[in-house]
């Protein structure tokens, strides 16, 4: 099953919240996920024990298992159980250069790097790209600019994304600042479950997920057809 990896060396860019919405989007279409956390912070792990708690995601389709703890050279390992556990893995690394995040990309199928429009972030991306092309070499990524207006930018902002386009292999769309993605983590909940209950409009929010997800699975189906 295909294993996406959600990288990037600088904390704070919204891997989670990246993570929690490709998630609920495929599951929406009816497929079984499953999320492997390997952030010490355990956001995605707290997300799925509280929802259970609540009494809402025990026999959902989504599933989600602590790899944090794993010894680096593990992680392969794990990716390769989960594979068998799901119709899509996701795994969600920490926001720091390690090992384990390589050794991850180098079992997963693509890589999405998010980032913030800032000249930090961006040095950051760049460095976790450049660790993408040495050491997994083949796997396609891409990279998801995130937590931007929808209307609002700076000059300095569109500068930014002008330049992160320019080196490096970018998705179309942009992951807004919107209170959908907000409402997932305050409330525990996938962006269908906000939807359902109401509390805030996730038109918007479920277009974006879907539209990255689609990018990420036609990638990955382009490649296998190329690789027969």
């Amino acid at each position: 099953m295909p294993v996406i990896l959600v990288a990037q060396s600088k904390g704070g860019a919204g891997k989670t919240t990246l993570s929690l919405a490709l998630a609920s989007e495929f599951e929406a279409l009816g497929g079984s996920v499953h999320m492997l956390d390997a952030d010490r912070q355990n956001s995605l792990l707290n997300w799925h024990r509280d929802r259970v708690s609540a009494g809402r995601g025990g026999d959902a389709q989504i599933a989600v298992e602590d790899a944090s703890q794993l010894r680096d050279a593990d992680i392969g390992s794990a990716i390769a159980r989960a594979r068998e556990m799901a119709q899509l893995v996701i795994v969600d690394t920490e926001g720091t250069s390690n090992f384990k995040t390589a050794y991850a990309g180098m079992d997963s199928d693509f890589v999405v790097v998010p980032t913030r429009s800032s000249r930090l972030d961006l040095e950051r991306t760049v460095e976790t790209s450049d660790m993408l092309e040495k050491m997994c070499r083949g796997v396609p990524y891409k990279v998801l600019i995130t937590q931007t207006g929808q209307v609002a930018r700076s000059k300095a902002e569109w500068e930014i994304d002008n330049q992160i386009r320019q080196a490096l292999p970018t998705f179309e769309s942009q992951m807004h600042t919107l209170d959908a993605f907000r409402a997932m983590s305050n409330y525990r909940m996938t962006l269908r479950e906000v939807e359902e209950h109401k509390l805030a409009k996730t038109d918007k929010a479920r277009l974006i997920a879907q539209s990255v997800l689609a990018t990420i699975l036609s990638e990955i189906k382009d490649k296998e057809v190329a690789n027969v």
